[in-house]
């Protein structure tokens, strides 16, 4: 008689254990680009030391993290539109695969002539490591 409440047990264990370590890589992902360059939102999804490979940089810690998106995505007034041409409006930018092998959540994505994919190691439902592959993009300064 013991079995079945100790069963019982177990899987609320391992259900509350599945529950605690987040959200998958892909919900990871697709909740990155549903944040459409609103700061605080996507700075939710980061560890505090996670690191973001781009344009052969590496970028570490939230700070920075936050300070890259901030060039990448100008700030608008509340209620105002972002231009068509803004990646962080949805329109200049999108995405045509999302999916995730382990722990690693993947996305692919266009804006105009640049074509990327985006890596995104996710470890207790936060982005550890960010590595962006962009071609098309003209060339930028490596220094940040």
């Amino acid at each position: 008689m013991l079995k079945l409440p100790l069963l019982a047990a177990a899987a609320l264990a391992l259900a509350g254990a599945a529950q605690a370590a987040g959200p998958t890589p892909t919900e990871i992902v697709q909740r990155h680009t549903a944040a459409g360059g609103d700061l605080d939102k996507l700075m939710q999804d980061y560890a505090d030391d996670a690191v973001v490979f781009q344009q052969g940089r590496a970028i570490q810690g939230k700070p920075a993290i936050r300070e890259l998106y901030a060039r990448m995505f100008p700030q608008r007034p509340a209620g105002a539109q972002a231009p068509a041409s803004s990646p962080s409006s949805g329109g200049g930018m999108k995405v045509t695969k999302v999916w995730e092998e382990g722990d690693v959540g993947f996305m692919t994505w266009e804006a105009g002539p640049v074509k990327a994919t985006e890596q995104f190691l996710v470890h207790d439902g936060k982005i550890v490591l960010q590595a962006i592959f962009m071609s098309g993009a003209p060339a930028g300064p490596a220094g940040g």
